[in-house]
């Protein structure tokens, strides 16, 4: 994308009015968020904004539409439970990247279609792992409790202090071990599509 030329804004967007504001939750959380917050770092006034948005709840709507439609797309390579385990990773990193998405996804007001295609990928891994229809979407709510439990919870009860907390120092580290365990469990009686 080119710059506009010296002493002159870019065009105002909706896309631009997102991109800012994910600046600044980044940075700040969503707390820091707002109307006023996003104008001021685009160096317009807040009506400006109002062309292009309704509201802060509006504004939180399309930055939960922005993360959706960035989740990681199911991978390829490897067997299911291998596609599941790196797609879920992925997913993790993603989400770590912006906290505060983790709060607008389980808060549940802002629910999105854009996050279908990772529900979809998710689905056909438990499928393919061997899953029928109706464990698959249980297991994939509890893939996504487990998910958002550690991006919400930075200081989980159980924490140990000294050499028995490694784990803490390190939450993808933390999460990719219950991944683990949790697809285990869940996959360990199947085998070719038949439970065992």
């Amino acid at each position: 994308m080119t710059s506009p030329a010296p002493g002159r804004r870019r065009p105002l967007s909706r896309a631009l009015i997102v991109a800012t504001a994910r600046r600044i939750a980044d940075k700040d959380g969503l707390g820091a968020l707002t109307v006023r917050q996003v104008a001021q770092r685009l160096g317009t006034g807040q009506a400006s904004l109002y062309r292009h948005i309704t509201d802060r709840g509006q504004l939180l709507a399309l930055l939960a539409e922005d993360v959706a439609v960035r989740l990681p797309r199911q991978g390829d390579e490897g067997g299911p439970r291998e596609r599941l385990r790196e797609h879920w990773l992925a997913a993790h990193d993603h989400l770590a990247r912006h906290p505060w998405a983790a709060r607008i996804i389980a808060d549940g007001e802002h629910a999105v279609d854009a996050a279908a295609p990772f529900a979809d990928g998710a689905l056909a891994a438990l499928a393919a792992a061997g899953l029928p229809p109706d464990d698959a979407a249980r297991a994939y709510r509890v893939l996504w409790n487990l998910l958002l439990g550690h991006l919400l919870n930075a200081h989980p009860t159980g924490h140990t202090s000294g050499a028995h907390r490694p784990a803490a120092d390190d939450p993808r580290a933390d999460f990719s071990w219950a991944l683990s365990r949790l697809l285990d469990g869940m996959l360990g009686g199947v085998l070719d599509g038949r439970r065992v």
